[in-house]
């Protein structure tokens, strides 16, 4: 019975959390059971007809066969598990799969996890909604040159308690109570820590080491 429910996790709302079982059950089935809820999608399989009206981009700098869907279990602020999902640059897709395994397995809590189209394709309001999030096609914070996010080597984990912090600006506004960063909240991230050791141990680079300014959700991988 329990597989059986495994198998629809993907349906908007999971039945587990419907049914009050307890998210951690799924340690008891077993890792394979468990790691086989996440998967790797083309763009086409997972939106279809939609596709262009639900991921937009140009395909003069990056085309939909370049990037792939993810669909992953995490542990949320509430301490049960939930379906996320993210969309990729295809180069990293696998090991994306995998950093989030590894987060899963640790129960780093990750509030929420929604593609951008959620939000408009507006990275202000996934982020003051505390949103996870990466491929998003879009220039960096301070205009010029377009984010890695817009090739889907970009992920933002948590970023209002992990905001942008540049001079006296601080993004989302709604984060300015977490530049402070030797506090303990739920799911900041800090230097060395186990978030920061799995991402760059994969040679993914951490906006928090920057020196011009801070990007503490922020993690990209450079090609």
């Amino acid at each position: 019975m329990l597989l059986e429910m495994m198998a629809s996790l993907y349906l908007n709302e999971c039945p587990l959390l419907q049914s009050g079982v307890d998210p951690f059950i799924l340690f008891e089935v077993g890792e394979e059971e468990t790691m086989s809820c996440f998967q790797v999608l083309t763009l086409q399989e997972q939106y279809g007809d939609c596709l262009e009206q639900q991921v937009p981009l140009d395909p003069s700098i990056i085309t939909y066969d370049e990037l792939r869907y993810l669909k992953v279990l995490h542990f949320g602020y509430d301490g049960l598990f939930h379906v996320g999902e993210l969309i990729v640059n295809v180069k990293v897709a696998d090991e994306v799969l995998d950093i989030f395994k590894q987060l899963y397995l640790m129960r780093y809590p990750i509030e929420k996890l929604r593609v951008m189209s959620c939000y408009g394709g507006s990275d202000e309001l996934s982020m003051e909604d505390n949103n996870s999030s990466s491929f998003n096609f879009r220039h960096v914070t301070d205009g010029g040159k377009l984010s890695n996010h817009a090739y889907g080597l970009a992920i933002d984990l948590n970023p209002k308690v992990n905001p942008y912090v540049k001079n006296d600006l601080v993004l989302p506004t709604n984060g300015l109570a977490y530049v402070n960063r030797d506090q303990h909240v739920l799911g900041i991230i800090k230097k060395n820590d186990a978030v920061y050791q799995l991402f760059t141990s994969h040679g993914w680079t951490w906006g928090g080491d920057w020196t011009s300014l801070k990007d503490y959700q922020h993690f990209e991988k450079n090609y």
